[in-house]
C-alpha cells in the first residue's frame, strides 16, 4: 500500500489524538475552508500534531472559491486565501485549493465523483492538482523516512559494542 488516507472529524479531539499516540503515522494533511473559524480550528490541530511530533505534509483548501457557470468568475464566497495564511504561517506547502460545486457534492452522494462525470471541469483539474502536489509531498516525506531508517541502521551497526569485563 502506497498511502492511507483518513478523513478525520476537523479539531484535536480524541479521535486525531489517539491516533497519532497510538500507530505511526508519516505525516498529517491539513483540509480547511477560508473561514476564519475553520481557520482557527486548523491551526490548534497543526499545533497539536507539532507537539506529537508528526510531520504535516501540507494544506488543502476546500470550498476555496465558487465558479460562476456563466461567466466563470471565481467568487470567494467565504472568504479568500485562508488556507494560504496557514501555510505560510507555518512554513508548510499549500497544496491546493477546491472549488465550491454542487456537482462534487451530488456526485459523491450516488458514488459518481466529479473525476468520473465532469473530467474536464475545473473542479476536476483542482482535484488533480491537488492529488499531485499531494502525492509529491508524500514521495518527499517517504524518501525522508528511508534515509533516516537507513541512518539509524548504520550507526547501529557502527557502534562499538559493549564490553562485558
Amino acid at each position: 500500500m502506497d498511502y492511507l488516507i483518513v478523513d478525520l472529524p476537523p479539531g484535536t479531539g480524541d479521535i486525531p489524538l489517539t491516533l497519532a499516540q497510538t500507530i505511526p503515522i508519516t505525516g498529517i494533511l491539513v483540509v480547511t475552508t477560508p473561514q476564519d473559524v475553520a481557520s482557527n480550528v486548523a491551526v490548534k490541530a497543526i499545533g497539536m500534531f507539532e507537539k506529537l511530533n508528526v510531520p504535516i505534509i501540507g494544506v488543502v483548501e476546500n470550498m476555496s472559491h465558487f465558479i460562476c457557470p456563466n461567466c466563470d468568475e471565481r467568487h470567494y464566497i467565504f472568504g479568500d486565501g485562508g488556507a494560504k495564511k496557514i501555510s505560510e504561517q507555518f512554513n508548510m506547502p499549500f497544496l491546493g485549493e477546491i472549488p465550491l460545486n454542487s456537482g462534487i457534492m451530488s456526485g459523491s452522494d450516488v458514488g459518481k465523483p466529479i473525476m468520473i462525470t465532469k473530467p474536464d471541469s475545473p473542479s476536476a483539474d483542482a482535484f488533480r492538482i491537488a492529488a499531485k502536489n499531494i502525492a509529491a509531498q508524500c514521495s518527499i516525506f517517504a524518501a525522508k523516512l528511508q534515509e533516516e531508517m537507513e541512518s539509524e541502521g548504520s550507526n547501529e551497526e557502527s557502534a562499538p559494542e559493549a564490553s562485558t569485563n
